[in-house]
């Protein structure tokens, strides 16, 4: 036999028995887990997404943090007055205070808060009266030894 006779439609494909194009794949598209940024001086309190891993705790004058629902262990709630909640993690806790409250609190306690946000006058414009507003979160972390 020769060489010509030996190869085979698999011979081909192996071995690139010519110079044939590949059809192009369409590219899948990207989306980015990036929130741009509000472009107004709008204030939100809160920022909601079903399923959401983390929760994004925004300060207005600290280093944001991001603890994973995974590791929240309780959330102390001023249900009466909605005024404050705690959440407990079992290396901080985090204290916010502020007014109207209850919709956040229910929000985190479902797993599908993604971002909170402290209040800034210099920042944000001042939300409607009926709105949650976020007056100030302070972080505790634990000191480990």
């Amino acid at each position: 036999m020769s060489n010509e006779t030996e190869r085979g439609p698999f011979t081909e494909r192996l071995w690139g028995g010519g110079a044939k194009e590949k059809p192009q794949r369409p590219e899948p598209e990207r989306s980015s887990n990036v929130v741009p940024r509000r472009p107004d001086r709008t204030y939100v309190a809160q920022e909601i997404r079903e399923h959401a891993q983390r929760l994004h705790i925004r300060c207005a004058t600290q280093p944001s943090r991001f603890p994973a629902y995974s590791s929240l262990l309780d959330i102390i709630h001023d249900h009466d007055f909605d005024k404050a909640f705690t959440l407990v993690y079992s290396f901080m806790l985090v204290e916010v205070t502020g007014s109207r409250l209850g919709a956040i609190v229910h929000a985190i306690s479902s797993g599908c808060c993604e971002r909170i946000h402290e209040f800034h006058k210099k920042l944000h414009d001042a939300p409607t009266a009926d709105e949650p507003i976020i007056d100030s979160i302070k972080i505790i972390s634990a000191i480990g030894k």
